[in-house]
């Protein structure tokens, strides 16, 4: 399985080479570097695995709700409290394809911002 070691949410310098089509963020005012949650993707020949990662500065309530759109298509919604300046995977999705596949998450921090993080070729999504 080949790491394309997409994060979102936090950019490091290893992380800041772009991939066409493989992910983005819109939405809010919040810079990525104070964003509570992030996306981590590992992809393969035909299979892709999302993982929601918490990394809060402080320690909060979010709500997320993550898609995952493959060969078939999962949705998982949550409200969670996050720990601060700790690294926590709240979630993991996987799902096979064939063509293309895409992931959104929406989030929602604690003091109301919120994001959508993205990853894949969502634009092929239907």
């Amino acid at each position: 399985m080949r790491n394309l070691g997409l994060t979102l949410g936090i950019v490091t310098p290893v992380l800041a080479i772009s991939f066409p089509g493989a992910a983005g963020a819109s939405g809010g005012d919040s810079a990525p570097q104070s964003r509570a949650i992030a996306l981590q993707v590992q992809e393969d020949e035909n299979s892709v695995e999302v993982e929601i990662v918490a990394r809060s500065g402080i320690a909060q309530t979010v709500d997320y709700t993550i898609e995952l759109v493959g060969s078939s298509r999962s949705r998982h919604r949550a409200s969670t409290s996050v720990p601060a300046n700790e690294d926590r995977v709240l979630s993991r999705l996987k799902t096979g394809y064939t063509e293309n596949w895409c992931a959104t998450l929406d989030v929602t921090e604690g003091d109301g911002t919120s994001y959508t993080l993205t990853a894949g070729d969502c634009s092929a999504q239907t």
